[in-house]
This record gives structure tokens, sequence and C-alpha cells, in this order.
């Protein structure tokens, strides 16, 4: 996975720090889900490393929210989520 352009650094995930980025690559998306999350209602999809399978974060794809409409089509992925792959 990479992530190419930083939006944000000050969010929280479900296992710690995480950060907000315009695009991803080498990942993949599940379904989508509406799910209740600290800042409202959002419908978001997991975002799996292409390669290992393995959860590392969500999509926005709708925020109810006007105050979280910016999150729409960015993605977020958890620190604690992430390995270095040389």
């Amino acid at each position: 996975m990479c992530p190419t352009f930083l939006y944000e650094q000050n969010f929280r995930g479900q296992h710690g720090k995480a950060y907000l980025f315009n695009t991803v690559v080498n990942t993949d998306a599940g379904e989508a889900s509406e799910r209740n999350m600290t800042t409202g209602r959002h419908v978001v999809r997991d975002i799996s490393c292409r390669q290992c399978k393995e959860v590392v974060g969500w999509k926005y794809d709708k925020a109810y929210e006007s105050s979280e409409k910016y999150k729409e089509g960015k993605f977020i992925l958890e620190a604690e989520l992430l390995c270095n792959v040389s």
C-alpha cells in the first residue's frame, strides 16, 4: 500500500492513530455499509491490502452530517495495521 496524499493526521481508528488520505493504492475495497462512528453516521467500505488481504482501514462513501462531508471519497489508514515492506 502506498498512500499518495496525506490529507489529515489527527484521526483515531479502532486501533489508535490513523491518517486520512485523498487516495491510496494497492488496496481493495469491500462492500459498502452504514456505520455509527464517533463523528456520526457514515457509509463506509473496509479497505484491504491487495497483497496480504488484511483490513488496514476504510473508505468514506457518504457522511450524513454536513460537518463531515469533507471525508467523502477519502480513506482512513490505521497506523497499527500497517507494516513496512522492502
